[in-house]
């Protein structure tokens, strides 16, 4: 796992925790639906992956997601076009 991948995850993980504590990294596989995430954490979750990464994403585009690992692999591409 690269690094960015690696913040990414555990961006991605403080935000579920947020709602469930005692959730770990293998609940990032499953689907947004099953985490108890609503809309607005979703945007919260982007915006900080953009802070942290210093990228621009496109809300339109995260907002089809289905599940987190959707987020790391949109944003690690993003990352990586520097």
């Amino acid at each position: 796992m690269s690094d960015i991948e690696q913040r990414l995850a555990e961006i991605m993980l403080a935000k579920v925790r947020e709602r469930h504590p005692s959730f770990g990294p293998d609940d990032l596989a499953r689907p947004i639906s099953e985490l108890d995430l609503d809309s607005l954490d979703l945007v919260e979750l982007h915006q900080q992956i953009e802070r942290e990464l210093q990228v621009t994403g496109d809300l339109t585009t995260t907002a089809g997601f289905a599940f987190l690992s959707d987020f790391g692999t949109y944003f690690v591409k993003l990352a990586n076009r520097g």
